[in-house]
């Protein structure tokens, strides 16, 4: 039966992957993977390497999506292995792969290639593997399992950071439950020891280019957009943002499903026979207020769910048959109606209508737009080079072959990169991020096409004409993003390799 949830899994996202676009960070994810390293300004390796391994297929959207679907798989098997483990029956496994399968932010991990894809899985086993080490009746299976533990929490780590945080929140939490005694291991040293040689290269990389990831950690608490419908989850204000951090975990984990990873939270306090975890809910907590303490986004806790729905499954199957059904049929009901939100199994078109009948959209005199943000950035990048191609071809011979094609973010960069060159475009430069790094590709500045508009103000500060020529737009990105301008820049007060450091941006 667990088996099957998880292939149900993967044929879920393998049939729906290719429906829509690439994601943003995919493109920039693509690029990145032409420039192999031990580090990134703002990630580690591994996703890069996802990128690298699609690329004899030239980066098609399934192949590109490979790793996050069998993590999204093995993520919904693991979690049913654990309410196994804890004792549950089929019913409490039945619950724990439904809840897991159908929580709305796995489904979205599971079909786009990020930072996060692989998160849930890695901290799903990562506490499965802790739990079998504070249960572990015979010594022998201790130092099998703490270097499996190391293992996974190399994998976390280089693929998002967060997962430091993770790891340092359950020990925190081991420390000040009785299950301390299990840290008093020499296997524990062990584990931590292939942690850090494991981490070595990437710390090294960090160090050599002055620990970037800081400056990026920053960047993003200082840059946080609304959307265009005119809220926002995020706020710089903690106390606003608190309120939108609760907000999220509800969404993202399904509202009627969470009382079921809420159950988890309480049970090792209450059931006798899940006392030994009261450290997973301490985890949870200690995470939760540091990422309120720092104005954290929602997502940073999504690799909890897993395991805390398997967790709550084993409690939820001892109540009553009526209050049991009830939980698996609502986390069911809700998770199918969030399904075309969560999953393109729709046209783009059709979830438009589907939202609108949801009156999610539409309301009123205004008129119904894609509202799911991470879709909605996965169209009008090839419309985009297309448009910067069309005043590029325009130009006089002698200018075009001294005009840079500059983007002010790494995902019209990576846009650019990707579909430029059917277009007949040079390669984008970028001043965020990674692309920093990678340079001005011996451009002399002399004339710029720079595409968007967050940093015009600076561009206008170093080159003394800046024009307008055209705007692309894409309504289906209307949520997140307004249409891009593009620019015709000329008469620089530097060369471009004197501007370049002052155009530096790092963040999100």
């Amino acid at each position: 039966m667990i088996a099957a949830f998880a292939l149900l899994a993967a044929v879920l996202h393998a049939a729906t992957a290719w429906r829509y676009g690439y994601f943003r960070d995919e493109l920039y994810f693509i690029a990145c993977s032409k420039h192999l390293a031990w580090g990134y300004v703002d990630q580690p390796p591994l996703v890069a390497l996802a990128g690298w391994i699609a690329s004899p297929t030239g980066y098609d959207l399934l192949a590109l999506r490979a790793v996050p679907i069998l993590a999204a798989a093995l993520t919904v098997y693991v979690a049913a292995r654990l309410a196994a483990e804890l004792g549950g029956g089929r019913f409490a496994q039945l619950l724990a792969a439904c809840a897991t399968l159908l929580l709305p932010a796995y489904l979205l991990l599971g079909n786009v290639l990020t930072t996060t894809s692989v998160e849930p899985f890695c901290w799903t086993v990562a506490l499965y593997l802790t739990i079998r080490i504070v249960r572990a009746r015979e010594a022998a299976q201790q130092p099998r399992l703490w270097i499996a533990l190391g293992a996974i929490t190399v994998l976390g780590v280089y693929t998002k950071y967060s997962t430091l945080l993770f790891a340092a929140c359950v020990i925190l939490a081991l420390l000040v439950t009785p299950e301390r005694r299990v840290l008093r291991s020499r296997h524990f040293a062990m584990a931590a020891a292939i942690v850090l040689v494991a981490l070595a290269p990437n710390i090294g990389w960090q160090a050599t280019h002055g620990w970037p990831f800081a400056q990026v950690l920053r960047g993003d608490a200082l840059h946080r957009p609304g959307f265009q419908a005119g809220f926002a989850l995020e706020y710089h204000d903690l106390a606003k943002n608190a309120g939108g951090f609760v907000l999220e975990q509800l969404l993202y984990t399904n509202p009627l499903a969470a009382p079921i990873w809420i159950a988890a939270l309480v049970a090792p306090f209450r059931l006798p026979a899940l006392r030994d975890l009261r450290f997973v809910p301490v985890a949870y907590g200690i995470a939760t207020i540091v990422a309120l303490t720092l104005a954290a986004k929602g997502y940073y806790l999504i690799g909890f769910y897993g395991a805390l729905f398997a967790v709550g499954a084993v409690a939820v199957e001892r109540a009553t048959p009526v209050l049991r059904n009830l939980a698996l049929g609502a986390a069911v009901a809700a998770g199918l109606a969030a399904l075309p939100l969560s999953l393109p199994v729709l046209p783009v078109d059709g979830l438009i209508a589907y939202t609108k009948v949801l009156h999610l959209t539409g309301r009123g005199d205004s008129p119904p737009h894609l509202i799911q943000p991470v879709f909605a950035e996965e169209f009008g990048w090839e419309r985009l080079a297309r448009d910067v191609a069309v005043v590029y071809v325009k130009l006089p011979p002698s200018v075009q072959r001294e005009t840079a094609v500059y983007a002010d973010t790494y995902g019209d960069a990576g846009a650019l990169d990707f579909f430029g060159p059917r277009y007949g475009l040079p390669p984008a430069i970028s001043s965020q991020n990674n692309y920093y790094l990678w340079g001005t590709r011996g451009y002399s500045g002399r004339f710029l096409l720079a595409v968007g508009a967050s940093r015009v103000d600076l561009l206008r500060r170093y080159y003394r004409r800046v024009v307008l020529v055209r705007t692309s737009t894409e309504p289906y990105k209307w949520m997140v993003e307004g249409p891009a301008p593009i620019y015709f820049c000329y008469g620089p007060v530097a060369p471009l390799s004197a501007i370049w450091p002052h155009l530096r941006w790092y963040g999100a």
